[in-house]
């Protein structure tokens, strides 16, 4: 039906001219131009392959452009491509080289730590090991044991707040029975206050029997002779002999003398700097009475100083009200009670001194 398909390819094409479809264009005009050349009008079938032949170039060059645009897109999509993989590579390059080097880092500063670590430990052991050597002398230094004597009861305490102290205590008997009660302090803790009781210790060891006073006047020169600075030594000592003690200081607390007879405890006060001082210091000499049932004590600051929790020190005062109610106890009591009092004041705290 020849007129009604031209009826509706040229229906087809006013509709598709207002839709801009020119596929539809393209496919009416060849209908068009076959029946116009099968009813052998020549006009118009040319006139319709024309126009389907000028649409087939437009879409043509038009799929020519799209294709020319899809290879540009497609190469810009590669170029991309291998641009976001490049950097993907070199993030991830980067990224190994920082874990390389992070870990490479760490592995360093391990086994640097590790080294110290090891280095620390074995300069504390042998720091330990010296303070160990160090205390062991030191204790060699005091007597083994306090004189034995049938007229005197003899006892002695000693307690270091610290690996080596610089207390120390000795007996020097003499060949007419008397002997050298002695009792030192050196200033400080450790090796160096350790020194200066083994240097004391050796100098009374080479000097001979004479008055106190003039035996702190002799090692006072030594000391001085040594010279360790600032280390100084506080020592007192006390000669006793039948029924009287002599007794003289070098910047020690007081000697506490207790005496039976008038239920009395003295302090005895001696002027006078600690050893290595000034090089010729004189030094008191007091002499006492010492008779039966009498208390001689002898000790460093660390007893009447040591503080409770609040920082209060026990007190000289409060020492010697303990001495007065106990000396009728032995000598091993006495230092039990006086010990056992300060421990109650300190309420467990350590002893700085």
């Amino acid at each position: 039906q020849y007129d009604s398909a031209i009826y509706y390819c040229n229906v087809s094409n006013s509709l598709i001219n207002n839709l801009s479809f020119t596929g539809g264009i393209l496919h009416s005009s060849e209908l068009l131009s076959k029946i116009y050349e099968d009813l052998n009008i020549k006009d118009s079938a040319y006139k319709y392959l024309k126009i389907s032949s000028g649409i087939k170039d437009v879409l043509s060059d038009k799929s020519k452009v799209n294709e020319i645009d899809n290879i540009i897109l497609n190469e810009e999509l590669r170029e991309k491509q291998k641009e976001e993989d490049a950097a993907r590579r070199k993030k991830l390059i980067i990224g190994f080289s920082l874990f390389f080097i992070i870990g490479f880092t760490s592995l360093i500063i391990y086994n640097r730590v590790k080294q110290k670590e090891k280095l620390r430990k074995v300069e504390e052991e042998r720091k330990n090991n010296e303070l160990r050597a160090a205390r062991d002398l030191q204790l060699s230094l005091l007597p083994k044991s306090a004189p034995s004597r049938n007229d005197l009861d003899i006892a002695t305490f000693i307690r270091s707040s610290t690996e080596v102290g610089g207390d120390y205590f000795d007996f020097l008997p003499q060949e007419n029975g008397s002997f050298y009660s002695i009792c030192g302090d050196a200033t400080g803790h450790g090796v160096t206050s350790g020194m200066m009781v083994s240097i004391t210790k050796a100098g009374l060891n080479g000097i001979d029997a004479l008055a106190p006073n003039v035996i702190l006047q002799k090692l006072n020169k030594v000391v001085k002779k040594v010279d360790l600075g600032t280390l100084r030594m506080s020592l007192n000592i006390a000669e006793i002999s039948n029924n009287e003690i002599k007794v003289s200081s070098a910047a020690m607390p007081p000697i506490y003398l207790f005496k039976a007879k008038s239920n009395s405890v003295e302090e005895i006060m001696n002027s006078g700097l600690p050893l290595g001082g000034l090089k010729n210091e004189d030094f008191e000499l007091i002499t006492r009475t010492f008779e039966t049932g009498d208390v001689l004590i002898q000790l460093s600051d660390g007893l009447p100083e040591a503080p409770n929790a609040t920082g209060i020190m026990y007190d000289y005062d409060r020492l010697k009200a303990l001495i007065q109610t106990s000396c009728h106890l032995s000598a091993t009591d006495i230092i039990n009670v006086l010990i056992q009092s300060v421990d109650q004041w300190m309420e467990g705290k350590h002893n700085p001194d």
